[in-house]
């Protein structure tokens, strides 16, 4: 019967992998919802640059100009508002994901030395029977030979 080694231990790295993964696609939303806030901080930028200038003729053109304007400049700060939550949303997904990898790493290293250790507990079990046999050997062939 063959049966897998440390199973506790693999269960807490089958764990860690999944929620390395699951705080990696968390990183991903997160970076591309951070990359969509800086495109409409950018496009918003890009039209209230665009907004012509305030007419000098009639008041009312004038204060339609300059409420567009207005609305303009509040969406930008807006964006730039949300963009900044998203960048510390995606800082922090960051280090969640960077946490989650390192727990793993942790894991698989003591998997593999628990591995590494079991060969070589295998390998001075095979060695000493072999000292074993050799020396079965030798006694026999003194004896035969006394």
């Amino acid at each position: 019967m063959s049966r897998r080694p440390d199973p506790g231990l693999h269960a807490v790295a089958r764990v860690r992998a999944v929620r390395e993964r699951d705080s990696r696609l968390g990183l991903t939303q997160a970076l591309s919802e951070e990359r969509q806030g800086v495109e409409r901080v950018q496009d918003l930028q890009e039209r209230l640059a665009s907004t012509p200038p305030t007419p000098s003729g009639e008041r009312t053109e004038f204060l339609l100009a300059a409420a567009d304007r207005a609305a303009r400049a509040a969406a930008v700060s807006a964006a730039r508002s949300d963009l900044e939550s998203a960048r510390l949303v995606a800082m922090s997904a960051r280090e969640r994901w960077l946490a989650d990898q390192q727990r793993l790493s942790a894991v698989e290293t003591l998997l593999d030395r628990r591995a590494q250790e079991r060969v070589h507990e295998q390998r001075r079990a095979e060695d000493k029977a072999q000292d074993e046999t050799g020396t079965n050997v030798w006694r026999r062939n003194q004896e035969s030979g006394s």
